[in-house]
């Protein structure tokens, strides 16, 4: 008899604090699939031998087999899974079919997403789903503005960080991140970039650099990376998934920082007020202005020094 148990919780909501609790209880080895390269070396270091961490790329040159498996950002097979890493449902079913208990792991799972699952749980004899707040933030943003453009957001971005933690700057493609880490770091501010395939180095920059002003990025760090606390979270692009939506805002919070969006498209089921909104574009534009100005007049010191 195999079972499949659909876990489904906010975004830093203790998933990993879960899988210690149940391996203590179940007291054998568990395989932990994770499609996140950087997740899973996180999660190694902080295991280490008690449970077997894996990428599916790891588990092909490597195979191997437990009673119990469970498969991370679930939700990442269908995104991934049926475009550029096919491989990942080749090591689903593999595993699957072994396992007496399959467990999916997730913080997002679409309606579409949903009766993708619900095809997949036939081949199970028994299906538990346990929905804990699907597509939902344990930790919402304090303010969520609503941009006019994205030359304001641009300029914006151009005259600082907000607060005192990292600003983190989504953008759509590799060209997009290079292109804003270029201009941030010609404004006088520290920034890094990150791209596709470069989740693994946050970490070694993390640990053993000086923390940056700046992170751009593309989706790479949308999920399962160990960010510092955040301040600002950039969209410089319109996001239309909500399963990355969520994942994406939940970058800020996740140590109970207090954190804003600064995004060009109305928020999804986040309370909405667009006088609110209208008033913080007024009074970030006057913000704006101020802060150039003293901009100029300190470049305009430091000369006449």
């Amino acid at each position: 008899m195999n079972s499949l148990l659909i876990l489904v919780a906010p975004p830093a909501s203790g998933k990993t604090f879960w899988i210690e609790q149940f391996h203590q209880e179940l007291r054998e080895k568990i395989l932990f699939i994770s499609p996140l390269r950087a997740l899973a070396d996180e999660c190694r270091e902080k295991w280490g031998d008690k449970i077997e961490v894996k990428t599916p790329e790891e588990w092909l040159l490597n195979p191997s087999f437990r009673r119990v498996v469970i498969f991370d950002e679930y939700h990442l097979y269908f995104y991934w899974g049926n475009s550029f890493r096919p491989l990942m449902w080749e090591v689903f079913y593999a595993l699957a079919n072994e396992a007496e208990l399959v467990v999916f792991l997730t913080a997002t799972l679409s309606c579409e997403l949903q009766k993708e699952t619900t095809f997949l749980s036939q081949f199970f004899d028994q299906v538990i789903w346990c929905d804990q707040g699907n597509q939902k933030l344990k930790y919402t943003p304090f303010s969520y503005l609503k941009a006019p453009s994205m030359n304001w957001i641009e300029d914006l971005i151009l005259l600082g960080p907000r607060g005192e933690y990292v600003n983190l700057i989504f953008c759509k493609y590799r060209e997009d991140v290079f292109e804003m880490q270029k201009k941030i770091q010609s404004a006088g501010f520290d920034a890094w970039g990150f791209v596709g395939g470069q989740a693994n180095q946050v970490a070694i920059k993390l640990a053993n650099n000086k923390l940056p002003q700046f992170i751009v990025a593309t989706t790479v760090l949308s999920h399962g990376v160990n960010l510092p606390k955040i301040s600002c979270v950039y969209f410089c692009y319109q996001l239309k998934n909500k399963d990355f939506w969520i994942q994406m805002i939940a970058r800020g919070g996740r140590k109970k920082e207090k954190f804003e969006v600064i995004a060009l498209e109305k928020p999804i089921d986040l309370k909405w007020n667009w006088l609110i909104n209208f008033g913080n574009v007024i009074l970030l534009h006057i913000s704006k202005m101020i802060r150039k100005e003293l901009r100029e007049l300190k470049k305009w010191w430091l000369k006449e020094l």
